[in-house]
């Protein structure tokens, strides 16, 4: 028992030694205990990841919504044109845009009810966008783009802007492409010229309001098909599309061809 004891004793020991001072082959083994905190250095592709950001998306979401809320404010209380340019995004471009929605250069404003309804914002390619609430019960979203003078509106996006108003297009059934904004969505419609499913791809494009739609049909296989991305999960998207209504096929007045992709989402890059 008393040379048990001793064996034991010496096992102790002298995993002891090695736990503190090693094998003899340079393997140590850290003891447990308080020792200096090492900052992780980050991993080569996720700092290039970080780095490649759009300046917005480095920005607090406090400092944003500090920036933003005011300008929602004004934007939903302006009177006339003049109250909304110093607001927004590309001022030049949306003068004339606005005087054809509102030839007496007057608005009715419809207010802000609630700010920031959902609690989160939508980022985009130097742009980032938050949903808010009107006085007249609307849910809505607003869209705010980087300029050097800061964040500022992007009115198109607000009002959907397009080349032609719904009815001027369903009415004149352009055979040039005519850019509109829409909200397109996955559907299966095949008819008149476009019933051929193996050369067509079909999809629904709606205006904001949803009082609006036509069918619009790309080619399966073309650059154009690629860039309309509907994912599983998502099975519609706002879109700038460049339309027209086919000359040399027969079909009926909502069925439109779709020429481009100007671009994913309503925000339209300066040029």
């Amino acid at each position: 028992m008393l040379g048990g004891g001793v064996a034991l004793f010496g096992l102790v020991v002298g995993g002891w030694w090695v736990a503190v001072h090693g094998d003899g082959r340079g393997k140590g083994v850290v003891a447990p205990g308080p020792g200096p905190l090492v900052t992780p250095v980050p991993d080569a592709a996720e700092a290039a990841a970080e780095a490649a950001l759009p300046a917005l998306m480095k920005r607090s979401v406090p400092s944003i919504l500090a920036e933003i809320e005011p300008l929602a404010k004004k934007f939903l209380a302006a009177k006339s044109i003049d109250d909304l340019l110093p607001l927004l995004h590309n001022p030049q471009r949306a003068k004339p845009r606005l005087l054809r929605q509102y030839p007496q250069g007057s608005i009715v404003p419809s207010g802000l009810a609630q700010f920031n309804t959902s609690g989160n914002l939508a980022f985009g390619d130097g742009s980032v966008s938050v949903d808010i609430r009107t006085r007249n019960f609307d849910s809505r979203q607003l869209t705010f783009v980087e300029t050097p003078a800061g964040l500022k509106i992007d009115w198109e996006c607000w009002a959907g802007w397009s080349d032609l108003t719904w009815p001027a297009l369903l009415a004149t059934r352009p055979t040039q492409a005519t850019v509109f904004r829409v909200i397109v969505k996955r559907v299966d419609y095949y008819n008149f010229g476009f019933s051929d499913d193996a050369r067509w791809l079909s999809y629904r494009l709606e205006s904001l309001d949803g009082e609006h739609m036509i069918f619009g049909y790309v080619e399966r296989g073309t650059e154009v098909a690629g860039k309309i991305h509907l994912s599983s999960e998502v099975d519609h998207a706002p879109m700038i599309l460049k339309i027209r209504f086919p000359a040399d096929v027969a079909g009926s007045n909502n069925q439109v061809v779709i020429d481009e992709v100007v671009a994913n989402g309503w925000v339209e890059t300066d040029q």
